[in-house]
């Protein structure tokens, strides 16, 4: 059992299965008992063949979390939940509660502050609890672009593109805005990416959105795409850098939307297509992690 004084670090992702086997049951939760579309599991299953079944996101967050638990040392107790796959988030709080921590330090694992986020993760956090009639001390970390270790990881992600002859083009997921307008969002990804130009010496940057759903009628723009098109047309450049930001590992919706689908596009321009690591679990990453969660364990 946990001391009193234990806190549970609850690193917390969408989700992704490990066999081909499980994209339907994996989409069926998605979309929450409605028929899943065709299209849909046409899609997942043609994105899972392209790394033979396994998202390699799995293991990296496996990784990430076995060096938290080896930087923090005693004190702490780091797991993961998914929204989407296992382990779900209700299963892990039943796993913190029975382990006997009291104070849940909660941090999606998106860098920038989204409404987004926060429904999508902290609701159902709070409604799990509620089901559980438990009521632990709960902090929730909705961004963490502005912490110095952010910023120390892309500069060492970049310094062996800096060189480059090529336009950069800072890289986030888009959100839908028909619901939600995301104001602190966008500005958060256009001042990292700013930072972070500035920082390794970029003249030639901008930014752009990936991976626009399927429905509503407003996302966050501008489009990757349309960015790129008006890059080719000017004359900025033939060669495109894509520095993924808004994403903190390795995942189907980098290697499939951007480095296949807008990779092969960009080809069909005639431009040249290149892309940035993911800080996955580089050290200064881990460091940055690390900090929080300590400097947050004094406030509970």
């Amino acid at each position: 059992m946990a001391s009193e004084n234990n806190m549970a670090v609850l690193l917390m992702s969408y989700g992704s299965p490990t066999r081909m086997e499980d994209v339907r049951a994996y989409l069926e939760d998605i979309y929450e008992g409605e028929d899943v579309p065709e299209y849909a599991i046409r899609e997942n299953m043609e994105k899972y063949a392209m790394v033979n079944g396994v998202s390699p996101s799995n293991a990296i967050i496996d990784t990430l979390i076995h060096k938290l638990i080896r930087s923090l040392g005693s004190g702490f107790s780091v797991y993961l939940g998914n929204k989407h796959w296992k382990p779900k988030i209700q299963d892990v709080l039943n796993n913190i509660r029975d382990e006997g921590d009291e104070k849940i330090l909660a941090i999606p694992l998106f860098p920038f502050p989204s409404v987004n986020v926060r429904d999508s993760y902290y609701i159902p956090l709070k409604e799990s609890l509620r089901g559980m009639q438990w009521e632990p001390s709960v902090q929730f970390v909705n961004g963490f672009w502005e912490e110095r270790g952010f910023q120390e990881t892309w500069n060492e992600i970049l310094k062996p593109f800096q060189e480059q002859d090529a336009y950069f083009l800072f890289d986030a997921h888009s959100l839908p805005t028909f619901r939600h307008p995301e104001p602190e969002y966008d500005a958060s990804f256009r001042s990292a990416s700013e930072n972070i130009a500035v920082s390794a010496g970029l003249k030639k940057w901008t930014v752009g959105y990936q991976s626009r759903g399927k429905y509503g009628s407003s996302w966050l723009e501008p489009s990757i795409y349309d960015v790129a098109k008006s890059i080719v047309k000017d004359g900025g450049s033939d060669s495109i850098v894509t520095i993924p930001v808004g994403f903190c590992y390795e995942h189907l919706e980098v290697l499939y939307d951007l480095d296949h689908e807008f990779g092969e596009t960009l080809k069909t321009m005639g431009a040249k297509y290149m892309r940035t690591p993911l800080p996955n679990y580089m050290d200064p990453w881990v460091e940055m992690f690390s900090e929080i969660i300590r400097r947050r364990s004094i406030d509970f």
